[in-house]
């Protein structure tokens, strides 16, 4: 093969080395000037253009190349840190490294000559050889790795090997963002030294290779990579942006059965992966039957709030409330509960409901009935975005500076209206809180995203933004402020952003290290910051609902009238004379039907008809006529719940615990009932007391003035079930609680009597146990516990860690790192 080689360099060695090679092609060297070129062109085969310096320039002269002599295949030449210009749309036959083994130079030359156009009257077709069953489809593009094929609109790909594997990688992930760092690690090898423009030269040659037709579903995500979608309208070079795009699916169905479930309702790192990855597959008639459900279907059921349970013939079902549940939904639920639960609802720390217990079989029944009377059940469980929390008090509360109910339900909506598909993309869940008022703020202190209602220095409502915040399994940490102030009407566009770099950047393949606090720590601040508002440029030009108009601001509540029993944390005046704000005190978060029933009758008769769950795990009823507080007070003692001065122990929260979660390693129900009627407890009834199951930290364990979280703790030597002790967390003052020790199961009740007694001795005045503790240190309390068994209790982290610790600190200019408690 006689080639021309087109570069200013003195010879073939210095721009290809490995072309010489190659002895049976010949080489003619000219340079860049246009007429030395065209004269020489009907004596070649082929034409190597040299762009390493300037590849706009050798691509003009390709274009000269074809008009002096069309079809004749020409190859552009780059080098590793050469930059392709992002309007360089020439058709070239092929592209080429300086550093390009001779094997590849040689398969790149012949895929060149493939290109010359076909004769006037070209021979039939043969059959294309058959894809097998294992294939990925997205869209009209369909890659086989088992026979190294590739096709697109049934039209096969000539493509070397690296272009294969490169497309097969952006097949196996469509719709996630892969940056150039990981393309290269896993199709070049995690050893290779080149540069991250390698990736750009190959996809540049896939390009050309899908066509004018197919060649924008590989979209280039600046800063980042690539990634692979199946909408093909016009869109920028820049972001990703449009419709959320369709997964990669196997031809024949994703088989799950042929990956077992593991027994105990826990989902393996790499099934979960799995399953995101084959488009979330389910089929709910599986539920109940012979077989069961395999991995992948387990853990996708997750995702329309039905999670697996420790017995693998029953599920817990969560729905989502919105924050906010009519009195007609309400009575349904009760009915539902008596039907599926023995009648038993649980409140949970995220506003919103489960039923536990449910059998295999009645689940889809169970599901259709939810979704008639408007509890949604999807993206409640798994790596979703949870829902978004919003103040049971807002547009009453003279503590909140405006009603952030309608953003919360726009935001709700926007998100929802992404889709299934979002739940495959996401490295792991997101949580969202939206408020004013003190909790509020704490809320998105411990949230993944939080917005804080706020007024700028002209009264102009918006919000404060805050990321990375979370309490998990794993390195607690408070979220840190990125932004301010932001206007109502930039919120929807903010929040989409983060989700949009999260998506981009987060580690999809390790979930145990995929929440956004990891990503916000391994980026920085400052760079997460500044993705956040690259990001938002593209977002912002989507068509985003008008915010919807405000009510006149809260008004001073300080002259109202006093119900029976006085105004207090249960019973709080409106910013309308007259009426009261009552919270009913659900012990521990587990509500009876008749309690519900009794609920939605007194919402209906002394409120607005509206039941607002907390994230306390309480009821809130709204618009109570302050002259009826002590009448629904006293209907409410009658199934069990609690408002006001009767109140035995405020701040008694408790996860669902085993065998009903699957996660949990302890049994916490009973446990928080023992607490509950302790009487260190009953004297101190504003202690905050906090139990949970494992160390996920669902009723957030560290925040708590006494936190526990379950585990199989070691105890000189034993391990046992127990808990670990957590001791003087308040998210007001930014503290998270230091590990006190750990106690076995059996013990809690004796080291919490103890812990309160040493409390009791040393605080001043009305001393919070934080306080008692920032101020006195653990110390005290340690030596205090030295009195229990032997085998009762250990100071210190153990294994974990050494538990005295300080945890990071929320922050608004910095990162709040990942810290170990």
């Amino acid at each position: 093969m006689h080639l021309l080689l087109v570069s200013p360099a003195a010879s073939v060695d210095d721009v290809v080395p490995g072309l010489a090679l190659l002895p049976a092609h010949r080489t003619t060297l000219v340079g860049m000037a246009a007429g030395g070129v065209l004269a020489t062109l009907g004596e070649v085969d082929g034409v190597l253009l040299d762009g390493r310096d300037r590849p706009r320039a050798a691509g003009e002269l390709a274009a000269a190349v074809t008009r002096a002599r069309p079809g004749l295949p020409r190859l552009l030449i780059l080098g590793p840190e050469a930059a392709l210009p992002a309007d360089a749309e020439e058709p070239l036959e092929g592209l080429l490294l300086t550093d390009a083994a001779p094997a590849e130079i040689e398969l790149r030359l012949r895929l060149a000559a493939r290109a010359v156009p076909p004769p006037a009257h070209p021979a039939p077709a043969a059959a294309p050889a058959p894809i097998g069953q294992d294939a990925l489809a997205v869209g009209d593009l369909v890659v086989d790795t088992a026979s190294f094929q590739a096709r697109v609109a049934d039209r096969p790909l000539h493509l070397a090997r690296r272009e294969f594997e490169l497309l097969s990688e952006l097949v196996e992930h469509a719709g996630r963002p892969l940056s150039r760092r990981h393309l290269l690690a896993t199709v070049w090898g995690r050893d290779y030294e080149g540069s991250a423009r390698t990736v750009d030269v190959h996809v540049k040659q896939l390009r050309r290779v899908l066509g004018a037709g197919h060649r924008d579903m590989i979209r280039t995500v600046r800063g980042t990579g690539y990634v692979l979608v199946t909408g093909l309208a016009p869109a920028t070079p820049s972001r990703v942006s449009g419709t959320v795009p369709s997964l990669a699916r196997p031809l024949t169905g994703h088989r799950p059965g042929q990956r077992t479930a593991r027994p105990g309702g826990r989902d393996a790192p790499g099934d979960v992966v799995a399953s995101k990855r084959a488009g979330l597959p389910l089929d709910l008639t599986a539920l109940g039957g012979a077989g069961g459900l395999g991995a992948l279907e387990r853990y996708s059921l997750k995702t329309l709030g039905v999670c697996s349970q420790a017995s693998d013939q029953h599920f817990l079902v969560r729905a989502r409330t919105r924050g906010a549940l009519g009195a007609d939904a309400a009575r349904a639920l009760a009915v539902l509960a008596r039907r599926h639960t023995g009648g038993r609802v649980h409140l949970t720390t995220r506003q919103q409901v489960e039923l536990h217990d449910v059998p295999a079989p009645e689940v889809p029944g169970l599901l259709d009935r939810l979704r008639e009377v408007g509890l949604d059940t999807s993206s409640t469980c798994g790596h979703t975005v949870r829902g978004v929390t919003s103040c049971p008090d807002a547009g009453v509360s003279a503590e909140e500076p405006f009603d952030c109910t309608a953003d919360a339900a726009q935001l709700t909506d926007s998100l929802l209206a992404l889709g299934p598909d979002l739940n495959a993309r996401l490295p792991q869940r997101l949580t969202i809180g939206v408020g004013g008022c003190a909790r509020c703020r704490d809320q998105a202190k411990v949230s993944d995203i939080g917005l804080v209602s706020t007024l700028d220095d002209d009264g102009r409502p918006g919000y404060e933004l805050w990321v990375g915040g979370s309490l998990g399994r794993s390195s607690p940490t408070l979220a840190s402020r990125i932004v301010d102030f932001l206007p109502r009407e930039r919120m929807l566009p903010a929040v989409h952003a983060v989700l949009e770099v999260f998506l981009a950047h987060g580690a999809y393949e390790t979930p145990n290290r995929g929440r956004l606090k990891f990503l916000v720590a391994r980026l920085g601040l400052a760079r997460f910051t500044a993705l956040v508002a690259e990001a938002e440029q593209a977002t912002g030009r989507r068509p985003w609902p008008v915010p919807a108009a405000l009510a006149p601001g809260p008004v001073s509540t300080a002259s109202q009238t006093a119900p029976d029993g006085g105004w207090g944390t249960d019973v709080r005046p409106q910013t309308r004379a007259g009426l009261a704000t009552v919270t009913a005190t659900v012990p521990l978060g587990e509500l009876s039907a008749d309690a519900l029933d009794a609920l939605a009758a007194v919402a209906e008769a002394d409120g607005d008809g509206v039941l607002r769950p907390t994230r306390d795990q309480n009821v809130v009823v709204r618009d109570v006529p302050v002259d009826r507080v002590a009448a629904l007070r006293s209907t409410l003692s009658d199934v069990g719940l609690i408002v006001g001065a009767q109140h035995p122990a405020r701040d008694v929260r408790a996860c669902v615990g085993a065998p009903v979660c699957a996660l949990a390693i302890t049994p916490t129900q009973d446990l928080a009932r023992t607490l509950w009627d302790l009487p260190a407890l009953r004297r101190n009834s504003g202690l905050r007391v906090s139990l949970s199951g494992c160390p996920a930290s669902c009723t957030r364990h560290q925040a708590a003035d006494l936190g526990l979280a379950g585990n199989l703790v070691s105890i000189h030597g034993h391990r046992v079930p127990g808990y670990r002790v957590h001791l003087g967390g308040d998210l007001g003052r930014d503290r998270l609680g230091r590990v006190l020790g750990r106690v076995a199961a059996d013990h809690v009740p004796a080291l919490v009597e103890a812990v309160v007694a040493v409390w009791e001795e040393h605080r001043v005045g009305h001393e919070s146990l934080a306080d008692t503790i920032g101020r006195t240190g653990i110390g005290v309390v340690v030596s205090a516990l030295r009195g229990l068994p032997a085998l009762a209790w250990a100071p210190g982290g153990g294994d974990d860690g050494d538990g005295v610790r300080a945890l990071p600190l929320a922050t608004a200019g910095r990162a709040a790192g990942p810290a170990a408690s």
